[in-house]
């Protein structure tokens, strides 16, 4: 089985974020992960921005973080789609999958927090970002 998250990335997370936590009364789950701190980010232009934060509202999560200038938002991009998947073997069946008529953005990867990761906007403009957590690599 897999799960759906809905990932949101704004021009102020932390707003965003104290902004829901008012109107749902939601929760942040873990930690925040500060941009600086994920590996190859330590650029002073990160400094500040949030690279990821788990949000619960009511009985549902959603993904927040910082947009950044280097990667400029275009129309549609707001939200994302998370697909938390069970295994690579389903991982690459589905990112093959949307990939066709489709672009990838991001190759599958092993990624520094130990799954396999990648990005594909289908053919419909809808941006996945798909994983499965595991230390093997990608092929």
């Amino acid at each position: 089985m897999g799960t759906i998250i809905p990932f949101v990335t704004v021009d102020d997370a932390a707003s965003a974020i104290a902004f829901y936590k008012d109107v749902f009364n939601a929760e942040i789950q873990g930690e925040i992960t500060m941009l600086q701190s994920v590996p190859g980010m330590d650029l002073p232009e990160y400094a500040g921005k949030i690279g990821h934060c788990n949000l619960r509202i009511y009985d549902s999560v959603i993904f927040i973080n910082d947009a950044i200038e280097q990667h400029p938002l275009q129309p549609g991009d707001r939200i994302q789609l998370v697909l938390d998947l069970p295994d690579e073997e389903t991982l690459k069946r589905v990112f093959k999958l949307l990939s066709l008529e489709g672009t990838v953005v991001q190759p599958l990867e092993t990624v520094f927090w130990g799954g396999l990761f990648g990005t594909v906007k289908d053919k419909f403009g809808v941006n996945w970002q798909i994983y499965a957590r595991s230390n093997k690599t990608a092929e």
